[in-house]
C-alpha cells in the first residue's frame, strides 16, 4: 500500500467498497495515454478488443481432455522432492498458455514472459527492463508461426479489420501474460496451502488472489482497487474473461497434487516474490513423506 501512496494512488479495500468501485461508471481503466491494450481502455474500443479475446478463450471451454491429461502427467512426473514453482506451477501454466496461444512454448519463452511487466508500469513503477522484455516478446510473437489458437485468431481479427496493428501486437503479449503469470502464481500459492493440510480446491480458487490490485482513474486521481477479499477475477466490464478456464485449470492441477500430497510432506526453502501487485512464490521445495507415491 505504501508503494502506491508514494505515487499518489489511493487504495480501496473491503469487499463491498471494492465491488462498487469495480462497477463504477465514474472510474475508468484508461490512463489517457492511448494504449492499445485491452486492460488500459474503456468504451467501444475496449468492448471490441475484449470480444476478440473472449472468442479465443472460449476455444478452451469446455477444458480439452488432452490438456487435462497433460496437466495430470506433470503432477504424476513429480519426484520425491520438487519445487512448487519450477516443477509444478510453471509447467502447468506453460501448457495452458501454449494452448491459449496455439504455439509451443519453451523454457526460454517462459523466462522472457516472466521478465515482462505487461501493463503494470502504469502503477507508477519504472521497470525499464520489464518494459523492454515486453517489447521483445511482442516482436517475437509477431514473427512466430502459429497453429490453431489465440495467436492465429488475433491475426485473423487484424486481417478482418477488427484489430489495428498496435492492438494486434500488444494484446498478444497481454493474452500470454494473463494466461501465464496469474496461473503460475495461483498454482504455486495454492500448492503451498495444500502442502500445509487438506483444503477444498474450489475454496482455494477464491481465497488466493494472484493479482492483488487493479488500477482505475477517476476525478480525484488514480485508485488501486483490492481484489484480495474474494474478488480474484474482478467484476464489471473488466472482469477476467478467462475465469472459467482458470478455475478448470486450477481444479485439475490441484486435485492431482492433493492426491500426491495426501500421504504427508514437509516444505522448506520458501521464498516469496515482492511485487506490489502480483502475489506469488519464487520458490518452495516440497519433500514427500517416505513411500508417498
Amino acid at each position: 500500500m505504501d508503494e502506491f501512496e508514494r505515487h499518489g494512488i489511493a487504495v480501496v479495500s473491503g469487499r463491498d467498497a471494492c465491488a462498487r468501485a469495480l462497477r463504477s461508471p465514474e472510474l475508468t481503466s484508461d490512463p489517457g495515454a492511448g494504449s492499445p491494450s485491452v486492460l488500459l481502455r474503456d468504451g467501444e474500443d475496449h468492448t471490441r478488443v475484449r470480444a476478440v479475446l473472449r472468442e479465443i478463450i472460449a476455444g478452451l471451454e469446455p477444458f480439452p481432455a488432452a490438456l487435462r491429461a497433460s496437466i495430470e502427467d506433470v503432477v504424476a512426473g513429480l519426484g520425491p522432492a520438487f519445487d512448487l514453482v519450477r516443477d509444478f506451477a510453471r509447467p502447468v501454466a506453460g501448457l495452458v498458455t501454449s494452448a491459449v496461444l496455439g504455439i509451443d512454448l519453451d523454457d526460454g519463452f517462459l523466462d522472457r514472459l516472466e521478465a515482462t511487466t505487461a501493463n503494470l508500469d502504469v502503477f507508477g513503477g519504472a521497470d525499464r527492463a520489464g518494459q523492454a522484455a515486453a517489447f521483445r516478446l511482442a516482436v517475437q510473437l509477431s514473427r512466430t508461426p502459429a497453429g490453431p489458437g489465440g495467436l492465429s485468431a488475433l491475426r485473423a481479427a487484424h486481417a478482418a479489420g477488427r484489430l489495428d496493428e498496435d492492438e494486434l501486437v500488444i494484446n498478444a503479449v497481454v493474452l500470454a501474460h494473463a494466461a501465464y503469470e496469474n496461473s503460475l502464481n495461483f498454482l504455486a500459492c495454492a500448492g503451498l496451502e495444500l502442502a500445509s493440510g487438506p483444503r477444498p480446491v474450489r475454496e482455494l480458487v477464491t481465497a488466493i488472489c494472484p493479482a492483488r490490485y487493479v488500477l482505475r482513474f477517476g476525478p480525484d486521481g488514480p485508485v488501486a482497487i483490492s481484489l484480495t477479499d474474494g474478488l480474484p477475477f474482478g467484476l464489471g466490464r473488466h472482469a477476467c474473461p478467462g475465469s472459467g478456464v482458470a478455475v478448470a485449470e486450477g481444479e485439475i492441477a490441484l486435485t492431482a497434487l492433493a492426491k500426491l500430497l495426501g500421504g504427508g510432506c514437509r516444505v522448506g526453502k520458501v521464498r516469496w516474490k515482492t511485487h506490489p501487485v502480483f502475489h506469488g512464490l519464487e520458490k518452495a521445495v516440497v519433500t514427500l513423506a517416505s513411500g508417498n507415491r
